[in-house]
């Protein structure tokens, strides 16, 4: 890790994710050569995905936030090439599983993940989400990154 991104505006400057949807606090550590990404996710109450009823966020956001992290990972690759942040799309989710229910208010949730497989632009990633150094959750993210997003929904 050469550049540091440590506050939610310099990550938001990686991807195209705006407002409230934009979900990560900070990146902790990256890879370049080995296609890799730590980030951070403090759970609040400002969260949109927070629930009264469960004092926190559902576990199954847990993907979302390792694919925003496979955003921001995308987002560093184009940065260092003086390109702008990319879209790219979950395909598709597998091997979720959960060892709890929700991430609490005042819980700091720490997602890895790791490039596992390329072919061209379509991309698969190992994902973990862990709190307190507790594993939470562990997923296969498949994504696919484009240049036009529009076109590609055509």
């Amino acid at each position: 890790m050469t550049e540091v991104f440590d506050t939610k505006e310099s990550v938001s400057e990686l991807v195209p994710h705006k407002g409230k949807m934009f979900l990560l606090d900070r990146v902790r550590d990256y890879n370049l050569k080995e296609n890799s990404i730590t980030t951070e996710i403090d759970i609040t109450r400002d969260n949109l995905f927070y629930e009264e009823e469960l004092g926190g966020v559902p576990i199954w956001i847990a993907f979302e936030y390792m694919a925003q992290s496979v955003s921001v990972l995308s987002g560093i690759h184009g940065r260092a090439k003086g390109e702008k942040p990319k879209n790219g799309f979950i395909m598709s989710v597998s091997a979720f599983k959960a060892d709890v229910p929700v991430f609490k208010v005042g819980e700091k949730v720490v997602v890895n993940v790791i490039e596992n497989i390329r072919m061209d632009n379509a991309v698969t990633f190992e994902g973990s989400a862990m709190v307190n150094g507790a594993l939470a959750v562990t997923a296969k993210i498949n994504t696919v990154e484009v240049d036009d997003s529009k076109n590609s929904l055509n």
